[in-house]
């Protein structure tokens, strides 16, 4: 069980590069040490994936821990981003429906993904500044549905086809608030509309 914990906490910096690297960030390090992020980061670990996952509950102090120990690793947000495609569902999407069946929270699953496509689709990050997409691995399709007015749109690529996230109308209409607000103001806003902005980090 020690393993899946490890593994399960090793693979959640991955989650969260893309709102990171929209906000301006872009190393690891500056964004876990910005209380917004990590603040958000905990409470994805400890409601969303170690929940989902069975894993005993951790004490308050290793999640710290784990965290920490970001604070001092530079590593760059746009390599993390390489190669979302790859990674992101299979740590995302076995959380998000199981959440989904129990009619659970989905929020915070609900925002990354929201950032995950604006990240795909925008040119720039919130602070404007130009951003050079590196992520490829995508079938030739669903980049159509990438760039897509329709953010609905990108709910479809290849590799969320199979969550059928279309056939749960609470998670739809909550992904489509969170893109449109994402897009107008910002993933630095949003997430202190969700009150992370509340704790710092101890």
């Amino acid at each position: 069980m020690q393993t899946n914990t490890n593994e399960t906490l090793n693979s959640l910096p991955t989650l969260l590069a893309y709102p990171g690297f929209l906000a301006g960030y872009r190393t690891i390090d500056e964004t876990v040490n910005d209380h917004l992020f990590s603040n958000y980061l905990r409470a994805l670990i400890q409601q969303d994936m170690l929940t989902s996952a069975s894993i005993p509950d951790q004490p308050e102090e290793s999640i710290e821990a784990f965290i920490r120990q970001f604070t001092n690793q530079p590593e760059s947000l746009a390599s993390l981003c390489s190669d979302g495609i790859s990674k992101l569902p299979l740590l995302l999407l076995p959380t998000l429906l199981d959440a989904l069946t129990k009619n659970g929270d989905i929020h915070r699953m609900a925002f990354l993904l929201a950032a995950y496509g604006h990240y795909l689709a925008a040119s720039c990050d919130d602070t404007e500044t130009d951003q050079a997409l590196t992520e490829s691995g995508f079938p030739q399709g669903d980049w159509a549905k990438i760039t897509s007015p329709d953010t609905l749109a990108f709910l479809s690529i290849s590799a969320f086809a199979s969550a059928r996230l279309h056939n749960y109308p609470h998670f739809v209409a909550m992904y489509k608030s969170y893109r449109t607000q994402i897009a107008k103001y910002g993933v630095v806003f949003l997430l202190k509309q969700m009150a992370y902005n509340q704790l710092a980090l101890p």
